[in-house]
């Protein structure tokens, strides 16, 4: 394990010597697999709408767009159609979208915040965390570039009221030297190709670099508000 830690941190110094000075952007499209949901119920009256909450999670794709500083991760708008458009289905599309996390997120680097661009308008602004990942010797290629596998435990306080953590792992490109991913999972030695956040995972299908050129990253524009002060909100409804 130590070698192997020796052997990442000079492929991170060499992809950071590479980057520098250059002006680099890229665009990642992500298909969304959302599997499980619905298992622990044997409901028949919810077997339709589990199943039309599966399908329709699984058409949705995700597109990770970033510069040198900024990034900005949207969920991609598809609408169903009109003959699709009964009372199960319209309550399917609403669950998917909350079970992917509906939020877009959008990142600046120098400013060291995330704003998120909740499913009911509201621009939430907080401080980027620093994940603590656990990098892996375990590794695969993802459309053709060598990835490691690396985990983080995402800690929370369940309905119970208990302290309990969530593991969610990623798998890297240390050869795409962009510490990008998915939502606000950042922070690793190379852009993540592929992330499990529970029931679902992004995993690219599309990954387009563009070197010598910076792409704008159109952040939501209006008032934004604190984590806290949102928390107060939806408690007080």
């Amino acid at each position: 394990m130590k070698k192997f830690k020796v052997i990442l941190f000079f492929i991170t110094i060499v992809s950071i010597a590479n980057c520098y000075g250059q002006s680099v952007s890229g665009k990642v499209l992500y298909k969304i697999q959302l599997v499980g949901f619905g298992a622990e119920s044997s409901s028949p009256e919810n077997k339709e709408l589990n199943e039309s909450i599966v399908e329709i999670a699984n058409k949705k794709t995700a597109t990770l767009t970033f510069n040198s500083k900024q990034s900005g991760f949207v969920l991609d708008k598809q609408l169903l159609s009109d003959s699709n458009n009964n009372s199960v289905r319209i309550m399917a599309e609403k669950i998917a979208f909350i079970e992917i996390n509906g939020q877009n997120y959008f990142l600046d680097k120098i400013k060291n915040s995330t704003v998120l661009q909740n499913m009911d308008g509201i621009l939430i602004e907080k401080e980027n965390e620093k994940l603590e990942w656990e990098i892996t010797t375990e590794s695969k290629k993802i459309d053709g570039y060598l990835c490691y596998k690396a985990i983080y435990l995402m800690k929370f306080v369940n309905r119970r009221g208990m302290n309990t953590s969530i593991p969610i792992v990623a798998w890297f490109a240390p050869s795409l030297p962009y510490s990008y991913g998915p939502k606000y999972f950042t922070g690793l030695p190379g852009l993540i190709l592929e992330l499990t956040d529970r029931k679902v995972t992004f995993l690219a299908s599309s990954i387009i670099i563009l070197k010598d050129e910076e792409l704008p990253i159109d952040f939501p524009k209006g008032k934004t508000i604190s984590q806290e002060d949102y928390t107060k909100k939806v408690m007080s409804n």
